[in-house]
């Protein structure tokens, strides 16, 4: 069986001003068949109200490695990115 490892980077916004805030999530996938970057890219924004009724939204800005393994061995490396602190910046701000 393929499993994968994805790395996908969300950043927050409200009310569609983009803050500081990133969210980096560790993704895991088992079956061959998924585009893995696909995916990650049709899932619906995660949205809610916070409390002064102002809408946040978690855009995906980055999916930083798609990594496929086969049984990890303790200690090893799955998956992982290298980026510089310009790099997470530019994903906060939303930079082109």
């Amino acid at each position: 069986m393929t499993k994968r490892i994805a790395i996908a980077v969300y950043r927050c916004e409200v009310a569609g001003i983009p803050t500081d805030s990133l969210d980096v999530q560790v993704r895991y996938f088992d079956d061959a068949e998924i585009d893995v970057a696909a995916f990650l890219s049709a899932e619906p924004t995660h949205s809610y109200l916070n409390d002064k009724g102002e809408l946040v939204t978690w855009p995906l800005v980055e999916i930083t490695a798609i990594e496929t393994f086969a049984e990890p061995k303790n200690g090893r490396e799955v998956a992982g990115f290298i980026a510089g602190a310009d790099q997470f910046a530019r994903w906060a701000r939303h930079d082109a």
